[in-house]
C-alpha cells in the first residue's frame, strides 16, 4: 500500500491540523530482558520482576521459602512463593 493514497494523505492532513505526529515505526531487537517468558506469568509475577529487576524463575528457588519472602521486602507470602516453585516446576517440565 502506498504511502500516497488519498485515505493516508487525509489523515495525515487531520493530524497535521491538530498539531499530532504519528510516530515513526520501528523494528528493534529484542534485548535478554525481553525475551518471550518460558510460561504464563501471574500479574503478581510480573509485578516482582518489574519492581526488583528480576527474572522470577532464577530468583525463586534460591534458599528457602522465608529467605525468598524476605528478598522481596514480604510483597508475597511464602503460600505464595511454594505455589509459584510448583508451577515453573511443572512448566520446565512440560518444556
Amino acid at each position: 500500500m502506498s504511502d500516497k493514497t488519498p485515505i493516508t494523505q487525509l489523515k495525515r492532513q487531520i493530524l497535521n491540523r491538530s498539531g499530532v505526529q504519528p510516530a515513526k515505526r520501528t523494528k528493534r531487537m529484542l534485548t535478554v530482558d525481553e525475551q518471550p517468558d518460558i510460561f504464563h506469568k501471574t500479574s503478581t509475577m510480573k509485578l516482582i520482576e518489574y519492581k526488583y529487576h528480576i527474572k522470577i524463575e532464577n530468583e525463586i528457588f534460591l534458599g528457602s521459602l522465608m529467605d525468598v519472602v524476605r528478598r522481596f521486602n514480604y510483597d508475597i507470602d511464602k503460600s505464595t512463593v511454594s505455589k509459584w516453585r510448583k508451577y515453573i516446576k511443572e512448566r520446565r517440565k512440560d518444556g
